[in-house]
């Protein structure tokens, strides 16, 4: 079968967090903005490495969320794809709990309803009594 593979750029705020971070427990936006340097219809991907993923409690989530924006403070933000994780027990489609050496692949154009964005954010939104995930992550334009 063959594989996709994703190109790594190091362009200021493609590369979202790096692998051995500590682990977040905190909704957060993850790493520096990127700044396409004007509004732009891209395609992009997004990829998830998971190093390590609490799921013991039982009722733990994460949901990753990629957000376009044409104002740098985030006020116009629109959600352009939703990745969810966790315990399998509390996510709508999942029948298997996240588990480390996953990977995971978010895919979106930086456009909705015809407005395109200048600005790409990678979103964290952690539930659950001690939620505690370590990943790597970045951005890509380049599908080869």
């Amino acid at each position: 079968m063959p594989m996709k593979t994703y190109a790594m750029d190091a362009a200021t705020g493609l590369i979202k967090r790096e692998l051995g971070l500590a682990a977040v427990t905190a909704d957060a936006y993850i790493g520096t903005q990127h700044d396409q340097g004007g509004a732009a219809a891209t395609d992009i991907a997004c990829v998830i490495n998971v190093e390590a993923c609490t799921v013991s409690g039982g009722d733990e989530t994460y949901v990753f969320r990629l957000v376009g924006s044409n104002v740098s403070d985030r006020s116009d933000g629109q959600i352009l794809d939703t990745l969810e994780l966790g315990d399998a027990g509390t996510l709508t489609i999942e029948t298997v709990d996240t588990v480390a050496g996953d990977q995971f692949i978010m895919r979106a154009r930086t456009e909705r309803n015809e407005t395109t964005f200048r600005y790409i954010d990678l979103h964290l939104d952690v539930t659950g009594a001690a939620p505690s995930i370590t990943f790597g992550a970045y951005i890509t334009k380049e599908i080869l």
